[in-house]
């Protein structure tokens, strides 16, 4: 199991913007200064993050980004949901619907995969960008 570069750098750049906290625009190139960030790369993780809900965008010579609610309301899932597009590590159901799983139908292992991920899910959800923001030295 592995945690992607776009969740890594999501997770930073969040926290530089909600250390922020003053709900005025800041720009993905000076969150991508201070967080050892690529611009290029980040600007399109912001993207992402926007058009799930969890940043704002203004545009213009003072534009930049803010956060579209709390951080107490963003959770490490809804972070790794926006960046990579989901959370859970197997899909027995998407296998199957790829046709790469030909025994979908008597698999043993399908109950343990959804406990997994159900697992998995719950524990996410459980940290916020908030709790970071606490350990923040």
């Amino acid at each position: 199991m592995k945690i992607s570069i776009d969740t890594d750098y999501s997770l930073r750049a969040l926290q530089e913007l909600a250390i922020k906290g003053n709900n005025e625009p800041y720009s993905v190139y000076k969150i991508a200064q201070a967080r050892s960030i690529p611009n290029k790369y980040l600007e399109k993780l912001f993207r992402k993050l926007k058009n799930a809900g969890i940043l704002k965008a203004t545009k213009g010579r003072k534009g930049g980004y803010v956060m579209a609610c709390e951080p107490e309301k963003i959770t490490v899932k809804d972070i790794i949901g926006a960046v990579d597009g989901r959370t859970h590590i197997h899909s027995c159901e998407e296998r199957k619907s790829q046709k790469l799983c030909e025994f979908i139908d008597q698999c043993t292992f399908q109950d343990f995969w959804n406990d997994f991920n159900s697992h998995i899910d719950n524990f996410l959800e459980t940290y916020t960008l908030a709790d970071f923001l606490k350990k923040q030295k």
